[in-house]
């Protein structure tokens, strides 16, 4: 990007969004996809923001509609559409704020399948789960995989990663080492969670490991070896059972569970999207639309 001017208003509003208390994640990520906004004006000879029309912002988006997917087949799903969309919103907001001014934009946010699509168990459901867990040395732990899954919100990969050493009990977090955006993160647990990842740590995974086993992971097999992904779905579609849930559940229906449970009970989206791990804000803004539609 060569413009003065469009690097300047880029360097002033990361700038702005820093000083306002935006996530990391949203100061990261709206002006990367801010600047893709200033080359394409660029590549279109428009180098000065009072000759952005309502046309031009139209043809940006439907320019991210057609283009191809740089990290999967197929096109761009109508979330990333989103994020464009947003950006440019936010980007009018700091506009009108500091200098007074505004760009003309015309899109509307996109529906997407995909959320709709989406499953969310109800509070009810979760807590059914939770008391289909028994007693035995499985039972607590499942009980401890769920206060992971669904009381930390974990995605599936970093819930098996863990090790023994991850869940800090005194600052009653857990240590994710590496997520799916390749970078580390602390994540609370509340305290009846931190309780069922006690016992089974204490009471249960001794009983499970064996006397001489040097196995570090947090969660085991029947023969004292990290659990597969494959076997945690396989009790989780068991514990559904149990609780007569008839919803065809997985692990990242957790994940969906207490991200949209935590906006119901007015949690800020910026505070979700650190607890979900986002890097980005327009993947935490998909639960509004799931609240929207109940």
């Amino acid at each position: 990007m060569t413009t003065k001017n469009y690097n300047y208003y880029l360097r002033s509003f990361t700038e702005w969004l820093k000083v306002l208390g935006y996530s990391d994640a949203t100061v990261y990520g709206t002006p990367r996809i801010l600047q893709e906004f200033f080359s394409w004006l660029e590549q279109n000879e428009i180098t000065q923001l009072q000759n952005i029309t309502a046309e031009h912002t139209e043809s940006f988006i439907n320019y991210n509609k057609t283009r191809a997917n740089k990290r999967r087949e197929g096109g761009i799903s109508a979330g990333h559409i989103n994020r464009y969309i947003e950006t440019i919103k936010k980007f009018n907001e700091y506009l009108k704020k500091v200098y007074d001014l505004a760009i003309p934009i015309n899109a509307i946010r996109l529906e997407d399948d995909i959320i709709k699509q989406r499953l969310i168990l109800s509070t009810e459901e979760i807590k059914a789960l939770y008391k289909a867990t028994d007693e035995t040395p499985f039972g607590i732990r499942d009980r401890a995989m769920l206060a992971v899954y669904y009381g930390c919100g974990l995605r599936k990969s970093e819930g098996i990663q863990l090790d023994v050493s991850d869940v800090l009990i005194e600052r009653k977090m857990v240590y994710i080492r590496k997520s799916k955006n390749n970078y580390e993160r602390y994540t609370p647990i509340t305290t009846i969670n931190l309780k069922h990842i006690e016992q089974y740590i204490y009471n249960a995974r001794p009983l499970l490991m064996g006397e001489k086993s040097m196995e570090q992971s947090l969660f085991v097999n029947e023969l004292g070896a990290r659990i597969s992904k494959g076997r945690f779905y396989q009790r989780l579609q068991e514990l559904g059972k149990i609780a007569g849930i008839t919803k065809d559940i997985g692990v990242h229906t957790l994940r969906h569970s207490i991200a949209t449970h935590l906006l119901q009970s007015g949690m800020e989206l910026e505070n979700i999207a650190l607890f979900l791990g986002h890097r980005c804000l327009d993947s935490t803004q998909l639960y509004t639309h799931i609240i929207n539609e109940q």
